[in-house]
């Protein structure tokens, strides 16, 4: 912690830095209390207010008149700007709004703040939580459809460049063209939509990545702000789907009032030797993280390596949040709560979840749940073998799921590489056997590509066969799939962050592509978004996908299948990454089909050379052998 006799030293070298002024073209309050606002009737009677005066030193913070409610502590922060205010909310208190009368050292009268307590909403609570049967599609909306085309700058904000050539400058997609485009997203299979993080980046580069937040409570303006948040919340519950909010505890932007202003020098891991920011908001002489995450389960690491691990800063423009502090983990657990109360949120999933500190993880996913027992979250676990994905979902018993990036390797074995005894389909079997590691991996996310990836049908080198295969077994494996927007539609950008988040096709007007009518598609293009909408009615038509029971069957000539079975039918997949087609002994499944009959073929990726397409097995089964073509995907279905 910064010893009090350094404050003003901290203060003389980033008062510089930001100055009072006008912030996204409105006029700057002089109190700021997060969280705004918040809601009677709640579990727990308390909320903690981070009271800030922006021009002056607070003396005190008193409360008026209310009914059931009265302030338990005013705690001034080490900053002599900010005060820790915490209310008491009686069982019994009704909606009101509040006075808070804020007093500073230079001034005999009050700032009077209206704080209002609002009714909950129990219409938000609706459709919370994601299972096994939900189907998530992965959005950058800075990249996806620009709704509003008067909003792609913003007066006050620091990056105003706006140059969709560029791939780490703004193209100016927002929230009100992503709800336009809900019905398309639908028409995929999808019941959830994620977003990269859609809060303010107030960043002089690259801000279109939401992932350096400046502002813990505001929608980014250019992303259209809280109502258009609020309208696509509304749009996606409409339809019954359900909103996946990407959230960032891990650290904030340099341009952020924490980093620039905090209530406590504690709030901040290892302060930078240069602490002014650059002409890309970026900082001189950090410390940065060593990315080594099995420190914090390595019975021999080193406590400076350890140390660099958690409190590292990511990037020298994403400041390391302290969650250690008390006030700071409170201020993240409240913003966490407010955001689902507020809009409706479903589910989180959790930016960079192995770098903060691990136990506040378990205070923060733990408080979410007790307030909200149906919500669902999953984490960012970036990790490189089946020990270390156990270790993070083990740490957190309140965790629900995490992207599965196992899962994901091994589908690039499998796709990417030739079958060997240890690699290719034989790597994704045996980590398909490995989940007797892990609680619940029917809530693990699984993905062929996502937005820091390159794209899958690049990474296949643009091989339809082998698109298909993966796009089909993404639709029908275990877990809770995630489709990476235009996967559907073949974009293929490959090895730069700025170039994968791509811009949508029909996003904006005068693409000479649209996904969202077909007008301008290849005929490739168009071939694969009508298989993906197939794999969707699929696994619509299919509930036993992701409920059933699930086993597999070890890949054999290059030959690997699984099934999907209850009481009502049997789902079996057969998968061939041989360049000649090859047999699936149907004796292997033993006693799975006693009681079923009436097989049909549900889908097939590639027809079989030389063999009729039809929807029957008589001309390709052989002597009990199922006949599966060239590096061909084939499903066939048995009911009672």
């Amino acid at each position: 912690m910064m010893k009090k006799g350094n404050w003003a030293l901290l203060g003389l070298l980033i008062a510089f830095m930001v100055m009072p002024g006008k912030a996204y073209g409105t006029k700057e309050l002089k109190v700021v209390v997060d969280p705004p606002n918040w809601w009677v009737g709640m579990p727990g009677n308390t909320v903690e207010l981070l009271v800030e005066h922006r021009f002056g030193n607070i003396q005190k913070v008193t409360l008026a008149d209310a009914q059931g409610v009265r302030i338990f502590k005013d705690e001034p922060a080490q900053n002599p700007q900010y005060h820790y205010v915490t209310l008491v909310i009686e069982p019994q208190a009704p909606a009101q709004t509040l006075q808070l009368n804020v007093y500073d050292t230079k001034s005999k009268k009050p700032t009077v703040v209206p704080y209002v307590l609002e009714a909950r909403d129990a219409s938000r609570r609706a459709h919370m939580g994601l299972d096994s049967r939900d189907l998530i599609y992965l959005v950058t909306p800075d990249r996806f459809a620009n709704g509003n085309p008067a909003n792609d700058q913003v007066r006050g904000l620091k990056e105003q460049t706006l140059d969709r050539n560029q791939g780490y400058e703004r193209h100016g997609g927002d929230l009100e063209g992503l709800t336009a485009h809900v019905d398309y997203i639908a028409s995929l299979g999808a019941t959830a939509v994620w977003t990269m993080p859609a809060l303010v980046n107030d960043m002089p580069r690259a801000s279109y990545h939401g992932y350096a937040i400046t502002d813990h409570y505001r929608v980014d303006p250019r992303f259209g702000g809280l109502n258009a948040y609020k309208d696509y919340a509304d749009a996606l519950h409409a339809q019954d789907m359900k909103l996946v909010m990407d959230m960032v505890p891990n650290h904030i932007g340099t341009g952020h009032r924490f980093y620039q202003n905090p209530p406590d020098s504690n709030w901040i891991n290892a302060w930078p030797g240069q602490p002014k920011t650059d002409k890309n908001g970026e900082v001189g002489e950090p410390l940065i993280t060593n990315h080594r995450y099995a420190t914090l389960y390595d019975p021999y690491a080193a406590p400076s390596d350890k140390a660099q691990f958690t409190d590292g800063w990511f990037v020298s423009s994403m400041v390391d949040v302290n969650q250690r502090d008390r006030h700071c983990a409170q201020y993240l657990v409240q913003n966490a709560i407010w955001w689902i109360e507020s809009i409706g949120v479903d589910a989180f999933r959790v930016d960079t979840w192995i770098y903060p500190d691990q136990d506040f993880l378990n205070l923060w996913s733990t408080a979410i749940h007790a307030v909200y027992p149906d919500f669902f979250i999953f984490s960012e676990s970036w990790v490189h073998n089946e020990h270390s994905q156990q270790y993070f979902l083990d740490r957190h018993p309140t965790l629900d799921g995490a992207a599965d990036f196992m899962m994901y390797q091994a589908w690039k074995e499998a796709l990417e590489k030739p079958t060997t005894w240890n690699g290719g389909l034989n790597h994704f079997y045996m980590n398909l056997a490995a989940d007797y590691l892990y609680r619940q991996p029917e809530n693990f996310i699984v993905f062929l590509d996502n937005h820091d990836e390159g794209r899958f049908f690049a990474k296949v080198k643009e091989d339809k066969d082998l698109y298909k295969m993966g796009m089909a077994m993404l639709y029908t494996m275990r877990g809770i799939p995630c489709l990476y927007y235009g996967t559907e539609v073949l974009m293929r950008a490959e090895n730069d962050h700025g170039a994968i988040r791509q811009d949508m096709f029909g996003g904006w007007p005068g693409d000479a592509k649209n996904a969202f009518t077909g007008e301008g598609l290849t005929p490739d293009e168009v071939e694969a978004l009508a298989f993906t909408r197939e794999l969707a009615d699929l696994r619509k038509a299919h509930p036993v996908i992701g409920t059933g029971d699930l086993r597999q069957w070890a890949p054999y000539n290059d030959v690997y299948a699984y099934s999907w079975s209850n009481d009502e039918e049997v789902l079996l997949v057969m998968v061939n990454r041989n360049a000649n087609p090859q047999y699936f002994d149907l004796q292997r499944l033993g006693d799975l089909l006693n009681t079923f009959s009436g097989t049909h073929v549900l889908l097939e990726t590639k027809s079989m050379e030389g063999v009729p397409d039809i929807q029957g097995v008589q001309d390709i089964v052989e002597r009990g052998n199922y006949r599966i073509a060239s590096n061909g995907l084939t499903i066939l279905g048995y009911r009672k």
